[in-house]
């Protein structure tokens, strides 16, 4: 398989989104939940090849202070052929032209890919100050 990609400043389309999130096998969200939510995006890439989205990732957060990198996903057919790097780099780069001070960049990496984010100076939360999520309705 070709790993010659696009990476184009966008934000993915509502069906593009449902269908990483699918790949990825992330719940599945509302389709007028996932448009509000992109609106929301600080920053977005795509990954496309041949004119086909295979991967994309966003930035959301206050703008200023905080920054989370979000669904960062590459489709699973071209996992491993460095879409994934550039979708990073992108999101990476953007981070470095709008922060001025300091400010706080989180993520949450899937099972197993922590190490992954590594390359790009993220560590692990101490243990003394563990992160926590809520996720909604409550069970």
């Amino acid at each position: 398989m070709s790993a010659a990609f696009t990476l184009v400043d966008r934000l993915p389309t509502v069906a593009e989104f449902q269908q990483l999130r699918e790949s990825a096998g992330w719940t599945r969200v509302a389709d007028d939940a996932i448009a509000r939510a992109l609106h929301q995006t600080l920053f977005a890439v795509c990954l496309e090849q041949d004119g086909q989205l295979v991967g994309s990732g966003r930035i959301v957060g206050d703008g200023a202070i905080y920054f989370y990198i979000q669904d960062v996903i590459v489709l699973l057919p071209f996992r491993g052929t460095g879409g994934g790097k550039l979708i990073m780099s992108a999101l990476m780069e953007y981070l470095d032209r709008q922060v001025t001070g300091y400010a706080f960049v989180g993520l949450m990496a899937a099972k197993g890919v922590a190490s992954y984010y590594e390359q790009f100076g993220f560590r692990p939360r101490p243990t003394d100050g563990p992160g926590m999520f809520l996720t909604l309705p409550r069970e």
